[in-house]
């Protein structure tokens, strides 16, 4: 898998460096460039992606195009990486036996449960392993007291401090729920680490995305680390 950090690219302030998204206002060939860039260092591998619209869409693809609109993607073949791009929400990795996943969580998807739903969807969840990755963390997301009582209600007192949020506590409490044993948490927060990270709640929307993947290698193991 692959957690990509912001620099290594050729976009221009605001969205210096590595931005991979041409939805924020960042010049085309730029992203096309920074794209190349990471394509090469995943051993020339294409990616499929999806439209993220913050729910909780889980889409099986079996070739690395754009899969359509969801917020998580499953495989089960090779040669190519699943891909979701981020500026705050939580990538999070899968790695099953033989299927990959990987998934955009922000907090509406997070209510509903979507990582612990793609874990299922890749088969037994007893043996799918999770990276939770850079995403922003509790000391930088405060919340409306509204989502914070969901939050609450749904994972317990535990992932909330009043207003203040921690998907990542979240997450790993549903795929655990879910059957998942095995998740281990990056803990960087990108909220903390503009240096390293885009983030739409530090920056405003006028800031880039990072790129998140995972590929099934050719023995069925989940490929990459950056």
């Amino acid at each position: 898998m692959w957690f990509f950090t912001r620099k290594g690219g050729v976009s221009e302030p605001p969205y210096d460096s590595l931005n991979v998204s041409t939805l924020v206002g960042d010049e085309r060939s730029a992203v096309e460039e920074n794209l190349s860039r990471i394509r090469a260092s995943m051993s020339g591998r294409s990616s499929a992606w999806v439209r993220q619209v913050a729910g909780d869409g889980v889409v099986r693809v079996e070739e690395g195009r754009f899969g359509g609109e969801g917020d998580a993607l499953v495989t089960g073949s090779a040669g190519f990486s699943l891909a979701v791009a981020i500026a705050d929400c939580v990538p999070v990795a899968l790695v099953g036996d033989g299927v990959v996943g990987m998934v955009h969580s922000g907090w509406r998807g997070t209510l509903k449960g979507i990582s612990g739903k793609a874990a299922k969807e890749m088969g037994d969840p007893s043996v799918v392993r999770a990276y939770i990755g850079p995403g922003i963390r509790r000391c930088c997301y405060e919340v409306s007291e509204e989502v914070a009582g969901r939050f609450a209600d749904r994972f317990g007192r535990g992932v909330v401090d009043g207003r203040m949020l921690s998907l990542a506590a979240s997450i790993e409490t549903d795929l655990r729920e879910a059957g998942v044993a095995e998740v281990h948490d990056l803990g960087l927060c990108t909220g903390c680490r503009t240096d390293l990270f885009y983030s739409h709640r530090k920056e405003g929307p006028k800031t880039g995305r990072n790129l998140a993947a995972v590929a099934l290698e050719p023995g069925g193991h989940g490929g990459g680390a950056r």
